[in-house]
């Protein structure tokens, strides 16, 4: 399946609906993640979008690391 990119304005809008809907920030996240592999590549989608979910890269990490869509909550690599 081919993944289309996403300007900012329709990242936000995306997280607001998902939100309305009355999915969690873990449920965001697992959607997010889905089809992504590698650790360090789903930290940093976690970072990315967690920030656009006013998160910062602690939270973001943590909620991932809580919902089991992580391994663990440290930092990705540069």
């Amino acid at each position: 399946m081919k993944r289309v990119r996403m300007g900012s304005a329709d990242r936000q809008r995306l997280i607001e609906v998902a939100r309305e809907t009355g999915f969690s920030d873990g449920d965001i996240l697992r959607e997010i993640l889905r089809g992504e592999f590698g650790g360090n590549h789903r930290r940093l989608l976690v970072v990315e979008w967690g920030e656009i979910m006013g998160l910062d890269a602690n939270s973001a990490l943590r909620t991932a690391r809580e919902a089991g869509l992580i391994p663990t909550s440290h930092p990705p690599r540069k």
